[in-house]
């Protein structure tokens, strides 16, 4: 699992190749085990595989272009209707975290299955929204795009473990 976790980065330079639908089916499948507030599973995911929609939703991500070049863009939705009954006031905020876990299961099981991804969160959700008939109650959380790099790019700057636990009291590294 270390391995895993250590592999998963952000690949915007990705190959024409397509995904089995098997190992997408894996990936989407991964989101269904994410830990949710009130085990309310308020996840949502809508699969773009067609070209044209892609370009699409790399026009609606500020003209990221690299997006259409993915094998696959899963639109992670939030339906906050039932997180809304539960937790009133908290719901946008307990939703967006149960989403952001069924999106780093989907992120894991796709770096297990040797697939590349990115997690965007720029992007113009009314325009999106419109494009692929979302309903207007339905947030938009991410863009996740799947597919097989070019070539591994680098990883990101990653903090020693000293300067993001504490033990204690705020500000100790020490056991």
């Amino acid at each position: 699992m270390k391995k895993i976790i250590q592999g998963l980065g952000t690949t915007k330079n990705y190959l024409d190749k397509k995904i089995k639908w098997d190992k997408l089916t894996e990936i989407l499948d991964s989101i269904r085990y994410a830990p949710s507030s009130g085990d309310l599973q308020n996840w949502k995911v809508v699969v773009v595989d067609d070209l044209e929609n892609k370009k699409k939703l790399a026009k609606f991500s500020y003209d990221q272009t690299w997006v259409s070049k993915a094998s696959v863009v899963l639109v992670v939705c939030n339906d906050q209707s039932e997180v809304k009954r539960m937790f009133k006031g908290k719901a946008d905020f307990y939703s967006t975290q149960n989403c952001a876990a069924g999106i780093q299961n989907m992120l894991l099981r796709a770096t297990s299955l040797g697939i590349d991804s990115a997690w965007i969160r720029t992007f113009n959700a009314e325009r999106i929204r419109s494009l692929l008939s979302i309903p207007e109650d339905i947030k938009i959380d991410a863009l996740i795009t799947l597919g097989y790099a070019k070539k591994r790019e680098e990883k990101v700057r990653v903090n020693e473990l000293k300067n993001v636990v504490y033990f204690r009291e705020w500000g100790n590294s020490e056991l």
